[in-house]
């Protein structure tokens, strides 16, 4: 026979859960009547119970935890090249180290960033929008300082920058987004250019304020100064190469060609070399006694002929041929052959 519980007895079940323990003694209705239908509630109240995360729909991660690593290690030798070229140009110790990459929200970015301070915006050819970097005031006037003839001391009382200021740091922002272009070159190549430069946070508004971005914090030290280097990057201007932001890819990535602007600053350089041009009017074999008896008027016999063109000779090797002749009232020569191979051509 079925016993069915009483209004009471089921209060009493009710509340020993609720209390984690087990009901009254009472609250079996006594004897076999409790016995048939009583249970206890300390297994649901012993068993452990698992935590939630909280989750903000207002700020979505959009990178997964590869492509985060990917940009971390590409951001990681973005920060060496910044360090050497800061150590060359400034003739001092400067070194630059990620401190942080990261998804925020750009309201969430532009809150973290001092006011006043010198923002670079800038976009890509290959990229949709935006992006900018963020320069701590105390880095910014070392740099001009040591630039200047000073030892690098930053000012005690930070302002906006003069005008010649900013156009001696729009040079180096240069400088710093062909760094930028060369981290990036196994991904893209970003071939960045400055938009804008600006000193107040809230008006380098370059996406809507819930947007998520990309926001990588290096620490820039130089000597004994340091201060932090904000680069911000909006998801909607890297979406379009975001599937190649994986180590497979970027380790795969080999550049066949060089920078062009690697090309045009090796040939800037090798155009200031000088060579020796040596016109050779030819060649005689003679003894030590002859060279010793020779005086002015003598006639030295050559092995060119009068009607044969000239070797002219660029460093050791002859690279062009030609005939000699005067122009007003000084020898010269008229190239007549371009040697192609001039290594071929020497003896």
């Amino acid at each position: 026979m079925v016993e069915t519980l009483s209004q009471n007895e089921i209060d009493a079940l009710l509340s020993a859960l609720n209390a984690g323990g087990s009901p009254a003694p009472d609250a079996g209705g006594g004897g076999g009547g409790g016995g048939g239908a009583g249970f206890s509630g300390k297994g649901e109240a012993e068993r452990p119970q698992k935590k939630g995360k909280l989750y903000d729909f207002k700020r979505q991660t959009k990178f997964s935890k590869e492509q985060m690593g990917t940009i971390q290690l590409i951001h990681e030798t973005f920060a060496r090249l910044v360090g050497t070229y800061l150590s060359t140009e400034l003739r001092a110790y400067a070194q630059a180290n990620i401190v942080s990459v990261d998804q925020l929200t750009f309201e969430e970015l532009l809150r973290s960033i001092y006011s006043p301070t010198f923002i670079t915006g800038f976009r890509s050819e290959k990229l949709d929008g935006k992006a900018l970097i963020d320069i701590n005031l105390n880095v910014v006037f070392t740099i001009l300082d040591r630039l200047l003839g000073g030892n690098g001391t930053p000012l005690g009382t930070l302002r906006q920058l003069t005008e010649v200021e900013n156009q001696i740091m729009q040079r180096i922002m240069t400088r710093i987004l062909a760094l930028l272009r060369e981290a990036w070159i196994n991904v893209v190549d970003l071939t960045p250019s400055i938009e804008f430069i600006d000193s107040n946070p809230q008006f380098a508004q370059i996406v809507p304020p819930g947007d998520m971005v990309l926001a990588v914090v290096s620490e820039i030290k130089i000597h004994d100064v340091t201060g932090l280097m904000n680069l911000c990057v909006p998801y909607n201007t890297i979406e379009s190469v975001a599937s190649k932001l994986n180590a497979a890819s970027w380790f795969a990535a080999i550049r066949k060609e060089p920078l062009s602007t690697n090309i045009k600053a090796i040939t800037h350089q090798v155009r200031k070399i000088d060579l020796p041009f040596v016109v050779e009017l030819g060649t005689a074999t003679l003894s030590l006694n002859d060279i010793l008896n020779l005086h002015r008027g003598d006639i030295l016999v050559t092995d060119r002929l009068v009607k044969q063109d000239l070797d002219i000779k660029v460093g050791n090797l002859i690279k062009y041929r030609g005939r000699p002749g005067v122009m007003g009232k000084k020898m010269a020569v008229s190239i007549t052959q371009v040697i192609e191979n001039p290594e071929e051509e020497l003896p």
